[in-house]
């Protein structure tokens, strides 16, 4: 049998792929962002933002302060690649959304799961940006990247999924001319290269209306999923990854201390009656972190951190999280 003997959880926002010499780039990106949702749930224009919070986030938009974050994230991020050479898995499942890199409108499931032998990533390659340059190396997106999967496995999961009542899409390959993007490339390259072992993508669709899967859902899907392993005959150790989040593009920290408080307190009820309201945007991507923690349902957590980036007075940037459960 399969099973999952290792949880995490890590933020992949390009904060975390680019220096903070470049981070004032992103922050002047954020004013023609249309998707800056409020602590409320409503999209408000970056000047309404900026205006409402006046100097509050003055002492965390120095060149000291941005440091500090960016060595806490480092280290977190560090002793995260240190516990997966720890467990040493056999395969990864990653879960992550798709942000338009592989799926559209004409074809959006809420969750499908990639059954292919070998996968290959995106590209981002459309830009002079030294910011998004620094972002899509790290991302293993400058360059079409190849990585391997675990057809048997996949396979085994959906059959696993579909007998707990989940219809799961099915991925036999990508889309012609689509990779796969930044969820899963990142913690590939963060914390499985250079020799990386067999990737799953599973995608949830976090961002897009009107499908996106409720937390309760998401939390059941998690629990089926261990289900779904231990169901399997293929002699694997997975390790299972939440790729994104916490809260952005405007930081929510109360929300984040929310879904954090709920995880180490192994709170079922709070993380699944988390406002979907309040999971627009980015922060829609906490719904992959309630997966992971359904399938590490009454494993205690080891350790986490959580480093609140503000990168404008506009209080926009990333609740960054990262998280191991034993």
């Amino acid at each position: 049998m399969a099973e999952i003997v290792y949880g995490a959880g890590t933020s992949h926002s390009p904060l975390l792929a680019a220096p903070p010499r470049l981070w004032a780039e992103r922050a002047d990106q954020d004013r023609s962002n249309p998707g800056l949702y409020d602590h409320t749930g409503v999209v408000r224009p970056y000047d309404e933002l900026a205006a409402a919070a006046g100097d509050r986030f003055a002492d965390r938009l120095s060149t000291e302060a941005w440091d500090r974050d960016w060595a806490r994230c480092v280290a977190a991020l560090d002793r995260l690649r240190a516990d997966f050479a720890r467990v040493a898995p056999d395969v990864v499942l990653v879960i992550g959304d798709d942000q338009r890199e592989l799926f559209t409108a004409s074809n959006q499931p809420a969750m499908a799961v990639s059954a292919a032998a070998e996968m290959t990533t995106g590209l981002l390659d459309d830009h002079d940006s030294e910011f998004l340059k620094e972002a899509a190396h790290s991302y293993l997106m400058d360059a079409e990247f190849t990585f391997t999967g675990h057809t048997e496995l996949a396979t085994d999961l959906v059959r696993g999924l579909t007998e707990e009542g989940f219809d799961v899409g099915w991925m036999a390959s990508a889309p012609p001319g689509t990779g796969f993007g930044h969820a899963y490339g990142f913690p590939i390259h963060r914390f499985l290269a250079p020799d990386p072992v067999p990737v799953i993508p599973f995608m949830l669709n976090t961002y897009y209306p009107p499908n996106q899967p409720t937390p309760r859902r998401c939390f059941e899907l998690g629990r089926a999923l261990r289900v779904a392993a231990a169901a399997s005959p293929v002699q694997a150790r997975i390790a299972i990854l939440a790729s994104g989040g916490l809260s952005h593009f405007v930081v929510d920290e109360e929300l984040d201390h929310r879904v954090l408080d709920a995880i180490t307190s192994k709170d079922a009820d709070a993380l699944c009656a988390l406002p979907t309201e309040l999971l627009n945007s980015g922060s829609s991507e906490i719904r992959n972190w309630v997966t992971a923690a359904g399938a590490m349902d009454g494993r205690a957590v080891d350790w986490f951190e959580y480093v609140p980036i503000v990168r404008s007075p506009a209080g926009t940037g990333c609740g960054m999280g990262f998280l191991s459960w034993l």
